[in-house]
């Protein structure tokens, strides 16, 4: 089934505050590029000059950061709307620092650099709400950053499991979280065995810390 794109985009972080007319002149000016990936196809390789901002339309994608080693450690997982290359594109050298793969069928809509930060008649208004949009998606992948670094700085697997929990129940504010992504995954973004952390999560549940229900997870802490 051939997706809709405009309209799909539409729900993005990146289009927020917008009237539905504001956005149709928007995305004409834009001319966004769409592009398929197949599950493990590369989007991009890093070092690669990164010149366009990429909004995930359907599917789901992984970047990670390639060691000398030869291994590769989890950045973030992107899934429908998430937005990346928005920080590279206003860089110096425009070298991406990641190699993102396609998890899984993947379709991305492509952004000109030049047609982000370049002006039109047309929209020159609505523009200027997009761009702050797009300040806005750079902060929050500030905090987001601050949150990995929060976590993996704790010294225990358990506090570091912890530590990521308590940050997806919105500090505190919710009981129950759930996992986005597979515990293969969580173990990679943890920086950890995955095996260690199926041990570490039964001994939680066994002390009464947790509950797992899949991916769902009720807090008791």
């Amino acid at each position: 089934m051939k997706l809709n794109y405009k309209e799909i985009m539409q729900d993005a972080t990146l289009f927020q505050s917008m009237s539905d007319d504001e956005y149709e002149a928007l995305v004409n000016c834009l001319s966004p590029r769409v592009r398929h990936y197949t599950k493990n196809e590369i989007l991009l390789l890093a070092e690669d000059s990164v010149q366009h901002l990429g909004i995930i339309i359907g599917g789901t994608a992984s970047a990670y950061l390639d060691h000398v080693s030869g291994s590769q450690t989890l950045i973030s997982n992107l899934s429908p709307l998430n937005i990346f290359g928005e920080v590279v594109v206003s860089t110096r050298t425009h070298r991406s620092p990641v190699t993102i793969y396609a998890a899984s069928d993947v379709t991305v809509a492509f952004i000109e650099y030049q047609k982000i930060y370049s002006m039109c008649e047309v929209a020159c208004s609505v523009h200027r709400v997009f761009l702050q949009n797009v300040l806005k998606i750079i902060g929050d992948k500030y905090f987001h950053l601050f949150d990995r670094i929060t976590v993996l700085r704790e010294k225990s697997l358990r506090s570091k499991i912890m530590a990521y929990l308590y940050i997806l129940s919105d500090n505190g504010v919710t009981s129950t979280v759930t996992i986005p992504f597979s515990k293969t995954v969580l173990a990679d973004y943890l920086l950890v065995n995955r095996s260690a952390l199926s041990k570490e999560l039964r001994k939680m549940e066994c002390d009464g810390l947790i509950i797992v229900k899949k991916r769902k997870i009720e807090l008791m802490f």
